[in-house]
């Protein structure tokens, strides 16, 4: 059993489980579970191999044995049986697309967005402006008459006929 392979590993070594759990930042029930092969304890299979990994190096024991042993003992577990992966055809859209959302590199995604944006912003904003200058300030007046605050001239008065 592998929990029993990594705890006489660690008993060699005259390490206690808090020894343990401080070098892999696990809690110590978490180290107890492994070497006691109470592999429910844990969320996914994904953390149990993590975590034996790093067990396993830390002893000084090849991991990739240790780990083939441990998917035998983990397809014995009934938790564990139903895990399957995101890329399989029988996840939803929404599973598809936070899948393919956590494979985008954003770190060059949003910096290039980000510069498209402000590209964009300012072309609009030559627009406007350019619209804005060329147009007729008088445009929007209602038509009306002159009313002078000085009498007009009787030459510019215009005559009735």
């Amino acid at each position: 059993m592998v929990g029993e392979q990594l705890a006489s590993a660690r008993e060699a070594k005259k390490w206690g489980l808090e020894d343990i759990a401080r070098l892999t930042k696990l809690r110590s029930d978490q180290v107890l579970a492994l070497e006691e092969g109470r592999y429910h304890v844990f969320s996914a299979p994904v953390y149990v191999r993590g975590f034996v990994k790093s067990y396993a190096k830390l002893v000084n024991i090849d991991p990739a044995p240790l780990l083939e042993k441990l998917n035998g003992e983990l397809n014995k577990d009934k938790k564990f049986q139903q895990a399957e992966s995101l890329t399989g055809p029988q996840r939803g859209l929404i599973e598809w697309c936070a899948y393919a959302l956590s494979r985008v590199p954003w770190k060059i995604v949003v910096p290039l967005v980000a510069v498209l944006m402000l590209i964009a912003i300012f072309v609009w904003g030559m627009q406007w402006w350019e619209s804005y200058k060329n147009r007729d300030p008088l445009e929007n007046l209602p038509p009306g008459y002159y009313q002078s605050s000085t009498p007009l001239p009787a030459e510019y008065i215009p005559l009735e006929e």
